[in-house]
């Protein structure tokens, strides 16, 4: 099962769940949650630094794209996987659908979006993490097409918890 959470519902989402993996998408000014019983190796915790300029953005972006794609690779789908960012809107729903992408390699990505915005509505996915997500993963443009044809979300300021099974 993949779980989409806020940084509010952490708690409620890891003693629920007891995912076996947790990616962390937070600022820098947010303290990174400790997931008691949960293996370091098994909690990809990404900060989201204030960059300065396009190049610095573009570049973290990037890195963050990068660490999401590898952590994703070394899970052998056993358990669950939990991604969580402050609000539960942006960053997690971004992160949540390059893992569906990558899980269900042979899904269009049309179909993974549209089944991540049925299950969370207010689904805003990062496009400069998709973009970069696209451009590794060579699904091209497939994944940013998937995003750029959204509609608007529906307003939260705060996402639920969101569950989604994803493909043995």
């Amino acid at each position: 099962m993949l779980l989409i959470s806020s940084l509010e519902g952490i708690d409620a989402a890891w003693q629920t769940y007891q995912p076996k993996r947790v990616i962390s998408l937070l600022s820098e000014d947010e303290a990174m949650p400790s997931f008691k019983g949960l293996d370091a190796q098994a909690h990809l915790a990404l900060y989201v630094e204030k960059e300065s300029c396009a190049r610095t953005i573009s570049n973290a972006a990037k890195e963050r794209a990068r660490r999401i794609i590898s952590f994703v690779e070394e899970w052998d789908g056993d358990g669950d996987i939990l991604v969580h960012c402050n609000r539960g809107v942006s960053r997690s729903t971004a992160a949540a659908f390059v893992v569906m992408c990558m899980r269900e390699p042979h899904t269009h990505e049309a179909n993974l979006m549209k089944r991540l915005r049925t299950a969370a509505p207010h689904a805003d996915p990062c496009p400069l993490l998709v973009t970069y997500a696209d451009e590794i993963l060579g699904r091209d443009g497939a994944m940013i097409d998937a995003v750029d044809d959204l509609g608007p979300p529906c307003a939260a300021a705060k996402g639920p918890l969101t569950t989604l099974p994803l493909a043995a």
